[in-house]
């Protein structure tokens, strides 16, 4: 971004790309407080605080440490994922997709149930699928062959996320119905319990197998918004103490202060309002600088065309 819109575009979406990797993990602590709930009877201030201070300190250990549990977790989870749909897929009913009680919210009819308000209200969860993929190429200095490996994890990350998308929405809801997800803090789980029963141990193990993906998601963005934090402090938008770095080489101030940041969002326990905070910032913030970058970049009105060849001003 420094290279392609100059120091501002840089510092625009750079700070765009943090504040999403600060609130993001609040976000996720407030769900693995819910899961902990429906495994264990336990939630709030204690897990979240127990989940910033237990990954913080493996971060603290070094890159290679880090990246290896976040690569084991990620692979229990995706287990986990693939038990689901197996087990979804026998009791899929096609009806159930469109069975879906229509509301009295403007534009709402049989197609749309909840109207326009729906799509909207839908749309911040779409774009939570992908977000924090933009945060591979983060790893690019402890990668080896990044110029191959980087776009090989960006393609595979983003169909890996849209096949597992696709089949979790439409055989969740296909087996189970929408009445027992809508309002579901665990929907892998109560889908489960919706066709197997309470005591099936289908919905145990994907519910234990479900808190791993969500501490592996957590674990994974702590990794990228300590190494947003340390690139924008090494190229002097920051202050360049957030650069420093431990015996383990890991930058420990920009570990430890964001954490600090997202631990008391996560008191808000608002984990649905956190996540359309970071996409509204994403998508409204990201995407304003990044118009804003493209035309101050060539010293242009927006609407002239420009030449790419010329130099900035």
């Amino acid at each position: 971004m420094h290279v392609a819109f100059g120091p501002f575009g840089g510092y625009l979406t750079g700070t765009a790309i943090l504040i999403e990797y600060a609130i993001a993990p609040a976000a996720i602590a407030v769900f693995i407080g819910a899961y902990c709930e429906s495994l264990f009877g336990i939630n709030g201030w204690m897990i979240y605080l127990a989940c910033y201070l237990i990954f913080m300190e493996i971060h603290l250990k070094g890159a290679g440490e880090a990246l290896s549990i976040i690569f084991a977790i990620t692979s229990i989870a995706v287990l986990a994922l693939i038990v689901f749909i197996a087990a979804m897929l026998p009791h899929f009913q096609f009806y159930n997709l469109f069975n879906i009680s229509t509301t009295s919210a403007a534009g709402a009819n049989a197609f749309l149930p909840n109207g326009y308000i729906g799509i909207w209200a839908a749309v911040p969860f779409a774009i939570w699928f992908f977000l924090a993929v933009e945060g591979v190429p983060l790893a690019a200095e402890e990668a080896k062959e990044p110029q191959k490996s980087l776009p090989r994890g960006l393609i595979g990350a983003m169909l890996i996320l849209t096949t597992f998308a696709l089949l979790i929405l439409i055989l969740g809801v296909g087996a189970a119905g929408e009445d027992t997800l809508k309002n579901s803090g665990a929907p892998l789980v109560d889908a489960l319990i919706t066709v197997y029963g309470k005591d099936s141990w289908l919905a145990t193990f994907v519910n234990f197998v479900g808190l791993a993906g969500l501490i592996a998601s957590f674990f994974s963005i702590i990794y990228a918004y300590s190494r947003q934090f340390f690139a924008l402090s090494r190229a002097g938008y920051l202050p360049t103490s957030l650069s420093l770095t431990n015996k383990n080489k890991a930058p420990y101030l920009a570990i430890i202060i964001p954490g600090i940041i997202g631990f008391f969002l996560s008191l808000t326990k608002q984990g649905d309002a956190l996540i359309l905070k970071v996409v509204l910032e994403k998508v409204v913030i990201g995407h304003i600088s990044f118009m804003i970058c493209y035309n101050t970049a060539y010293c242009v009105p927006i609407g002239v065309p420009v030449n790419i060849t010329s130099s900035a001003c």
